[in-house]
């Protein structure tokens, strides 16, 4: 809570970019690799779901915890979540 009350503007810019790529590249990647191994319905959808979900509050943590530039961490972490929540609905429309 306090490192997103500590978020600056110009961060979150960079943030919700940077999470839109993650959120394309590690899904087209996922899917060509479901693709790849011809893995079964199921299997296939829970591979790009899994893969599509938001940064987790650990890499923030971690971050803290190593001198790292938490900020733009927790900036992540709160742009990729705002971002799934209407991803994830269209990505499982299409992989189920």
């Amino acid at each position: 809570g306090v490192a997103v009350a500590r978020l600056e503007a110009s961060g979150i810019a960079k943030a919700f970019v940077l999470s839109a790529l993650k959120l394309a590249v590690c899904t087209a990647i996922a899917w060509y690799v479901g693709e790849y191994f011809a893995l079964d319905r199921i299997g296939f959808g829970v591979l790009v779901l899994q893969v599509a979900t938001p940064v987790a509050v650990t890499s923030y943590m971690i971050a803290e915890k190593y001198g790292a530039n938490a900020q733009e961490v927790a900036g992540l972490v709160v742009a990729s979540t705002l971002m799934s929540a209407a991803a994830l609905p269209v990505i499982l429309a299409f992989v189920l």
